[in-house]
């Protein structure tokens, strides 16, 4: 079943959240900015396909704004 393109205003949401915090994993982005989790990780995976957020994978994924988080 196909989801549809993301909600421009998650989008909008997700990225003011990012810019708010330095790395964030979506189930806490979600519960943050008041959106369900499916609508949140449909938002990331666009932006990342965007180029304006990345994942990070330490102990767990994380999602960040492109470039805010450097190398471990």
């Amino acid at each position: 079943m196909a989801k549809g393109p993301a909600d421009p205003e998650v989008k909008e949401k997700v990225l003011a959240y990012l810019d708010t915090v330095e790395k964030a994993t979506s189930k806490d982005m979600a519960k943050a900015i008041g959106e369900v989790k499916s609508a949140v990780d449909n938002a990331v995976k666009e932006l990342a396909i965007e180029d304006k957020i990345e994942y990070l994978y330490l102990t767990t994924t994380f999602i960040a704004l492109k470039g805010k988080v450097g190398a471990p």
